[in-house]
C-alpha cells in the first residue's frame, strides 16, 4: 500500500513539474505574439489611415480636415490623377489587393491613381480638355531629362536607355527588340512603331501619321497626332490616343484598362475599330461617327463618344466630374 501510494505521489509531482515547465513555455508565446500582433496592427492602421486621407482628398477635404490623417500630395500621371499619402509599413502588412514593388524600404507612400466617371460632354468641353492635354503632352516630352534635338529623319534599331528626342524636320522609326523604361519623342513629321519592343512609358507627340504595329506593348502609352493615327497587328497598350483626323484601331490590338481613343479635329473626327479588336475604355469622336465592326450593344451614341466597355469606362482625370480610383500601389 505504501508503495502505491508513493508511485501515486511521485506520478502527480512528475506531473506537476511538467505542467510547471509546459505553462512556463508557453507564457513567453504570448510576449511574441501579442508584440506582432501590435504591429501588425498599427502598420495596418497606417494603411487605413493613408487610405482615409487619399479618399478625403479625392472628396475635395483640405489637409488636416481630420485630425490624425497623414497630408497627401498630388501630381498629374498623363491622362490621369496620382494621389499619395505617407506609408509606414512592412510588405506583410499590406493588404493582398495593394501591389508592392519588388524592393521594400522602411518608408513608402500608398498611392492611387485616378480618372473621372464617363459622362457624355459636349464638343466644346471635349475640344477644351484635350486643347490642354496637347500643350501639356508637348511640355512633359521637352521637359524631360536629357532632351535633345535631331534633325533629318530617323530610325533608331537599339535603344537600351531612357530617351527623349525631337526629330526635327524628319520622320521617327522605331524598329528594336528590347525593353525600355522611357521613351518620349516630339517629332515634326510621321512616326511608325514596329518591332517587338517593350516600354514601361511611351509619349508621342507628333505633326504628321502616326502607325502603331508590331509585337509592342506599352504599359502607359500617350499619343497625339496631327494627322491620322492607326494601331495594329499585335499591339498592346493602356493610355491614350489622340488624333485631329482618323484613329484606326484594328486587327489583334489589345488596349487594357484604362484607356480612351480620341479623334478630334477642326471638322468632323472619326474613329474606325475593326477585326474585333479588344479595347477597355471610352472611343470618342466628339461632332463625328464611331465605326464598329460588329454590333456591340454597349457601343452609345456616336455623338460625344462611345462607350466600348461600360463596365470599365474612365475619362482621363482632367476632365472635370467624379473622381475614380482604378489602381492602387505602395511605393
Amino acid at each position: 500500500m505504501e508503495c502505491k501510494r508513493g508511485f501515486v505521489l511521485g506520478f502527480v509531482l512528475t506531473l506537476i513539474l511538467s505542467l510547471t515547465i509546459l505553462f512556463g513555455c508557453l507564457l513567453r508565446v504570448p510576449g511574441s505574439v501579442l508584440r506582432y500582433t501590435n504591429r501588425y496592427a498599427r502598420e495596418v492602421q497606417a494603411v487605413y489611415d493613408a487610405e482615409s486621407a487619399i479618399i478625403a482628398n479625392l472628396s475635395g477635404l483640405p489637409d488636416g480636415f481630420f485630425a490624425g490623417l497623414p497630408p497627401v500630395y498630388a501630381e498629374s500621371d498623363g491622362p490621369w490623377g496620382r494621389v499619395c499619402a505617407p506609408l509606414q509599413a512592412g510588405a506583410h502588412s499590406i493588404p493582398a489587393n495593394i501591389s508592392l514593388p519588388l524592393s521594400a524600404n522602411s518608408s513608402r507612400s500608398l498611392c492611387a491613381s485616378y480618372g473621372t466617371r464617363y459622362s457624355r460632354l459636349r464638343f466644346d468641353d471635349w475640344y477644351t480638355a484635350m486643347t490642354q492635354y496637347r500643350a501639356t503632352l508637348r511640355e512633359s516630352i521637352t521637359m524631360a531629362k536629357g532632351f535633345r534635338v535631331m534633325s533629318g529623319n530617323r530610325r533608331i534599331f537599339r535603344l537600351d536607355t531612357a530617351i527623349a528626342l525631337h526629330v526635327a524636320d524628319g520622320d521617327l522609326t522605331l524598329d528594336f527588340d528590347t525593353r525600355v523604361p522611357s521613351a518620349a519623342f516630339l517629332v515634326d513629321g510621321s512616326v511608325n512603331v514596329k518591332g517587338r519592343a517593350r516600354f514601361d512609358t511611351l509619349r508621342i507627340y507628333s505633326e504628321g501619321d502616326v502607325t502603331l504595329g508590331g509585337e509592342v506593348t506599352v504599359a502607359h502609352l500617350e499619343v497625339y497626332s496631327g494627322a491620322s493615327l492607326e494601331v495594329h497587328s499585335s499591339f498592346r497598350f493602356s493610355g491614350l490616343l489622340y488624333a485631329r483626323d482618323v484613329v484606326t484601331i484594328r486587327d489583334r490590338v489589345r488596349a487594357d484598362f484604362p484607356s480612351v481613343a480620341v479623334s478630334l479635329g477642326s471638322g468632323s473626327g472619326r474613329i474606325a475599330f475593326l477585326n474585333r479588336a479588344s479595347f477597355a475604355g471610352v472611343l470618342a469622336a466628339p461632332g463625328g461617327t464611331v465605326e464598329l465592326d460588329v454590333s456591340d450593344s454597349l457601343a452609345g451614341a456616336a455623338f460625344p463618344g462611345t462607350v466600348r466597355d461600360s463596365a470599365q469606362a474612365l475619362l482621363p482625370a482632367f476632365f472635370d466630374g467624379e473622381k475614380v480610383v482604378f489602381r492602387r500601389s505602395a511605393q
